[in-house]
């Protein structure tokens, strides 16, 4: 018989079974009531709990009057992220735990479903048939741990895909509307506006690459964050990682990406704002080995998590700084190609 270690396949850590022994008493508590009388509400906004800066930014959009709270902060990884005790307490008290639902938060899923009426999963508004799906060693790979949940197949970085990021807007208003009855009207007027903002930076991308022709439009990046936005825009995308993100690329792959790109005479490759640099480093240096040359763009991008600076710390800043660096780079390979000839 094997014993295995806490912290191992499939063996719960004391962070994690401390985590889920406090969600359970949310829902003992949510189930009992909280003795909270009318008056106390009065005029204030819904307390909202989001696990991403994304989420977040969608509720103060809709709702301004929210109290919102940002579980993984600028340069976090929601796929690893364990939530402090004080974090924990912020949860139990909101009105509702907002979080993404695909398994980006891997650390954490059974107890946030676990909140029953207390949380929403936005992705469930969108098709199945719409997503990405990953592959086995993806599904396996967050955490170390073995798990059946059909959301665990499919790539949760839907925030990269404007077209599947709206259909989660009027979902969400339609949850703060069931707090706030009497600001219903006001939430879906703000929905319908920042569907309209989402829609115009989904236009300014696509008319930001089509110059581009899509023998170059190739992406290099730490973090296989990308997927939708590639398919979006006809990007071949490639990341030294896969969706889960302590999936490491093995020797052979970063092998394949440095001929790759030296093949194509790809210029630059990116970082993004949570990544462990060396494995781009690596990269880098595989491609000098085959006399190739490329650099590692200083545009950090947005993966996982929204920035700190004011225009980055917003969906629709982060998404266009996104788009803006990658067509920059892809324009620059196009340039050089021409002039090479």
């Amino acid at each position: 018989m094997v014993t295995r270690k806490s912290g191992e396949r499939g063996v719960p850590g004391p962070a994690q079974i401390t985590l889920a022994c406090l969600l359970l008493l949310a829902v003992l508590v949510s189930a009992i009531g909280f003795a909270r009388a009318d008056e106390t509400d009065e005029g204030k906004g819904p307390q909202v709990f989001a696990t991403t800066g994304f989420i977040a930014d969608a509720v103060r959009n809709i709702a301004p009057d929210a109290e919102v709270t940002t579980l993984v902060g600028p340069g976090g990884d929601p796929h690893h992220y364990q939530p402090s005790t004080k974090q924990i307490q912020k949860m139990l008290g909101s009105d509702v735990v907002l979080w993404n639902g695909l398994y980006l938060e891997a650390q954490m899923v059974d107890q946030l479903a676990g909140l029953r009426e207390k949380q929403m999963a936005v992705a469930d508004a969108i098709p199945r048939g719409e997503l990405i799906a990953t592959t086995k060693e993806s599904v396996t790979g967050a955490g170390g741990l073995e798990r059946d949940n059909a959301t665990a197949a499919y790539d949760p970085h839907i925030w990269n895909s404007p077209a599947l990021w709206q259909q989660t807007i009027e979902p969400i208003a339609d949850r703060l509307s069931e707090l706030r009855p009497e600001n219903a009207e006001e939430y879906a007027s703000n929905a319908r506006e920042y569907i309209r903002q989402i829609d115009d930076i989904a236009r300014q991308a696509r008319d930001v690459v089509s110059g581009i022709p899509v023998e170059d439009r190739v992406l290099v990046t730490g973090h296989d964050a990308f997927g939708y936005l590639g398919r979006d825009l006809d990007i071949d995308v490639h990341a030294t990682d896969f969706i889960a993100a302590d999936a490491q690329v093995s020797a052979n792959q970063l092998s394949g990406l440095a001929d790759m790109i030296v093949d194509e005479r790809i210029r630059t490759i990116f970082l993004d704002n949570q990544s462990n640099p060396q494995a781009i480093s690596s990269l880098r240096e595989a491609v000098q080995a085959r006399g190739g040359t490329v650099s590692i763009s200083p545009d950090a991008l947005y993966a996982d998590s929204l920035g700190t600076e004011a225009e980055m710390s917003t969906y629709t800043g982060a998404y266009r700084h996104n788009v803006e660096s990658i067509a920059g780079a892809m324009r620059q390979t196009h340039d050089e190609k021409i002039a090479g000839e």
